[in-house]
């Protein structure tokens, strides 16, 4: 037990620390607002491209892939993959909420939404992954919002991909599930 007091200890100073960091040299930065404008972007493309006859469904898709996505942000920024040194807010410390929350729903409901077939949705999945991992990662690295510790853009794009086809899979499993529901009655 005294060890977690030691370690307890610890993150009341780190969290004083990160927040004083981010109040002092995050907050109305350039990168900040950056992150600010991809965010209200983001979700009024979304609104605005959204098949709204499925909105149920394709808001699903949105809510699978942010869930995961932040999860595996979380995953990478504990083990020191990476770090996000500009946050939308003091509480995002290990993940990048405005990519996580926004940007990765976005093109993801857009490619279920757009490419009904298998085929097609896993090209444009393959392709948003490329361009994900080496272009939309280049570009909030070279911002200085995002750092790479111990990764590579290359390892980036498999779980881009497996997201995708996770996605599809949940969303073709429920559609026949409730298919079959319907039918019974």
């Amino acid at each position: 037990m005294e060890n977690f007091q030691k370690i307890d200890k610890t993150y009341d100073y780190l969290r004083k620390l990160w927040f004083d960091y981010w109040t002092q040299e995050v907050v109305f930065t350039y990168q900040w607002w950056i992150e600010m404008f991809v965010v209200i972007f983001s979700l009024f493309l979304w609104w605005r491209f959204v098949d709204k006859t499925r909105l149920k469904e394709i808001t699903l898709v949105g809510l699978i892939t942010a869930g995961i996505a932040f999860i595996l942000d979380q995953i990478g920024t504990s083990l020191g993959l990476w770090i996000y040194p500009y946050t939308l807010t003091p509480l995002e410390r290990d993940e990048f909420a405005p990519a996580d929350l926004s940007i990765v729903p976005f093109i993801y409901t857009m490619i279920y939404q757009r490419f009904p077939t298998w085929i097609k949705y896993i090209l444009a999945t393959i392709a948003y992954a490329f361009l994900a991992a080496y272009i939309g990662e280049n570009i909030f690295q070279w911002l200085g919002i995002y750092k790479i510790k111990k990764w590579n853009h290359l390892s980036s794009v498999p779980f881009y991909i497996l997201i995708g086809i996770f996605v599809k899979v949940v969303l073709q499993k429920f559609n026949s599930i409730e298919s079959h529901s319907k039918d019974k009655e």
